[in-house]
């Protein structure tokens, strides 16, 4: 599944009636399944922002935006299908007033294999160039071996009375369009397929779906949004389900799916993303004041800014609720809380060595407090020292200092990143002076995403640029690309 956040930049406002320029903004995702009798299929939702699109009197003398898109997948430059239309929104007698949000879905049928998927969404009342995004799909289904499907988030669903393009397994699906959800939804629901149980622990044998909510930084559980479902083992099993989100605290989080058999064992796990915007819910950490620290390595840091630097320096590997607690109590002079946080912390991530997992982990605060911390800045508050202890020393890193036009920049490659592969961090100094390195862009999940890093990045020696037309290899030695994705 696949989000992108689209956003034209309007370079003139036109002011007559029939007009209404904004900055064009959609949601993107795409989701691959199987049909049993039919093979592979790819589902793909776009959610367009109405405000932000042209809207234009037509014959009816009514306002009414229209969307031209191509949806192309290829298979090593060959197109395999192709798709070309206009999406039309509804008719609206007056612009100034709320105008419904309109969504597309398409279903696309394509054998077995890995595809190039690219999307071009041209807003057809106006001037302003296409908007494109290029991706990989995998449809490596095999009926004989077990297999999740990807996820679909859902807004609303029902019994399906005839079968259109939103029905899958007798459900009518309205989807849900990306991975942020605001204050006012109270209800995460989700869509997901199974396939080939029945051939790995027998046709109606009782299986279970365990299904519940972790910290995207930690990978830590939460026992209030923990779940599970019986099913019996069939070709294809679904899981559509709404967990209530209303006291969820703001923060990333990972939806987790496992199938698991008769004796609790683990057969497959899939996961997705999702931020949760909820600023009216307090956050409540777990009791501290009963953790008992008597003998341990917590209770014998004493030393109040020791403790703080300790304490603060786990923000990078902490989840929202934990990086707040740790604000807090920092402002204070408590140190008997501090301690009994800083003890409670590791002993939530390894019972039984907690104070070696401390041990390792305070190892890497001072090597990344030697390297990167500044006059102002401890290393961990930096973003270098950030990434790498949230996921470690990179596998490569590849630094440029002299590159025309470009500010210095590092590269940072890592191989794998938990569930995560070939991810790249690009860090550049942009003020020419200190040795602080800012986090421009990356590819990995919940990190800055920047798609005009390498306009941002040769900004050195030019002025405002068009994203549009500004051409970066017009600069004689850049090599930013070629470091980026070698």
């Amino acid at each position: 599944m696949k989000r992108l956040i689209f956003t034209l930049l309007a370079l003139f406002l036109f002011l007559t009636p029939s007009l209404m320029a904004q900055n064009l903004q959609a949601l993107f995702y795409h989701a691959s399944f199987l049909h049993p009798a039919e093979g592979p299929y790819v589902e793909t939702y776009l959610k367009v922002f109405s405000p932000s699109a042209t809207y234009k009197i037509n014959k009816k003398g009514v306002y009414q935006a229209s969307l031209g898109v191509t949806i192309i997948f290829k298979q090593d430059d060959v197109i395999k299908d192709f798709r070309k239309y206009n999406l039309i929104s509804a008719e609206v007698k007056d612009t100034s007033k709320s105008i419904p949000n309109f969504i597309d879905q398409q279903r696309i049928p394509l054998p077995y294999g890995i595809y190039q998927l690219e999307l071009s969404l041209k807003d057809n009342n106006s001037e302003e160039s296409a908007l494109e995004l290029a991706d990989m799909i995998s449809l490596e289904y095999d009926m004989e071996k077990m297999r999740f499907s990807d996820f679909q988030f859902v807004e609303s669903f029902s019994k399906s009375e005839e079968d259109n393009v939103l029905t899958k397994n007798g459900f009518d699906l309205i989807p849900f369009v990306g991975d942020w959800f605001p204050a006012e939804i109270n209800a995460l629901t989700f869509y997901l397929e199974l396939y080939g149980l029945d051939k790995l622990i027998g046709a109606g044998e009782d299986f279970l779906f365990s299904y519940y909510l972790e910290s995207f930084e930690t990978n830590v559980s939460f026992d209030d949004f923990s779940f599970f479902q019986r099913q019996k083992a069939a070709p294809v099993n679904i899981l559509l389900r709404a967990l209530s989100i209303q006291d969820l605290p703001s923060g990333n989080y990972n939806l987790v799916v496992e199938a698991r058999n008769k004796e609790n064992e683990l057969l497959l796990m899939n996961k997705i993303f999702f931020q949760r915007s909820n600023p009216g819910v307090e956050i409540d950490l777990a009791d501290i004041e009963s953790v008992d620290i008597s003998s341990t390595f917590a209770e014998q840091i004493t030393e109040l800014d020791s403790l703080r630097f300790y304490l603060l320096s786990l923000i990078p590997i902490s989840n929202s609720m934990e990086r707040q607690f740790a604000i807090n109590v920092t402002k204070t002079s408590d140190t008997k809380k501090m301690q009994k946080f800083l003890y409670n912390f590791w002993q939530n991530r390894n019972a039984d060595y907690s104070e070696q997992e401390w041990t390792r982990y305070k190892e890497e605060v001072l090597r990344v407090e030697e390297a990167y911390a500044t006059r102002i800045k401890h290393g961990f508050q930096t973003d270098q020292g950030r990434v790498w202890l949230k996921y470690g020393p990179p596998n490569d890193a590849e630094e440029s200092q002299h590159e025309p036009n470009a500010y210095p920049y590092i590269v940072w490659h890592f191989y794998k990143l938990a569930e995560q592969s070939n991810k790249r961090f690009i860090f550049y100094n942009p003020h020419l002076v200190g040795t602080e390195y800012i986090l421009l862009h990356s590819d990995a999940r919940g990190e800055i995403y920047n798609p005009y890093w390498q306009i941002d990045l040769h900004g050195r020696n030019t002025q405002l640029q068009d994203y549009d037309t500004y051409d970066v290899d017009k600069g004689w030695g850049s090599r930013s690309l070629q470091n980026y994705i070698k």
